[in-house]
């Protein structure tokens, strides 16, 4: 089976570097990058050193319900292409990320989180997406728990909709 790391929809960028309500309801903030490990959700890189970025509080669900996190993210303030596809974005680049399966209610689906070697993303992502109680992954900080991108099967029309 293929899988595709998923970066934000261009739409909700877009909206948020318009300074539209993030998920608290607030602007996004603004800052410079100093270029040491700014990374954009969209394009699925790291900010450049010199260059604008937005911090903003993302819920990456769909629907309210329990498990529905909410936490800060960046984003390139000014455009940048939308990442993704099937080689492990640019951005992830330090040792260990926590994958977490979810089902298609957008709930955890329990004992798939867990801290994974970045040489083992593709491999633990291929193999959570393999079961059919998983709809997607998540790809967070093993740090801080921040989410960063979305792992869904390669086709998935409905993915990039609801990251």
């Amino acid at each position: 089976m293929a899988i595709v790391f998923t970066p934000l929809d261009t739409a909700t960028v877009r909206a948020l570097r318009a300074s539209a309500a993030d998920a608290y309801g607030l602007a996004p903030e603004r800052h410079l990058s100093d270029g040491d490990g700014v990374p954009c959700r969209h394009c699925l890189d790291f900010v450049p050193e010199g260059e604008p970025y937005l911090i903003c509080a993302h819920r990456p669900f769909a629907g309210l319900h329990p498990y529905a996190e909410t936490g800060p993210i960046f984003l390139c303030a000014t455009d940048c292409a939308p990442g993704g596809g099937p080689d492990l974005p640019p951005f992830l680049d330090s040792p260990s990320y926590i994958l977490r399966g979810y089902g298609p209610d957008e709930r955890i689906v329990y004992g798939t989180g867990r801290a994974v070697a970045r040489a083992d993303i593709v491999a633990r992502g291929t193999a959570l997406l393999a079961r059919p109680d998983i709809a997607f992954v998540h790809v967070r900080s093993a740090s801080n728990t921040c989410y960063h991108c979305r792992i869904d099967r390669a086709g998935d029309g409905a993915a990039i909709a609801a990251s």
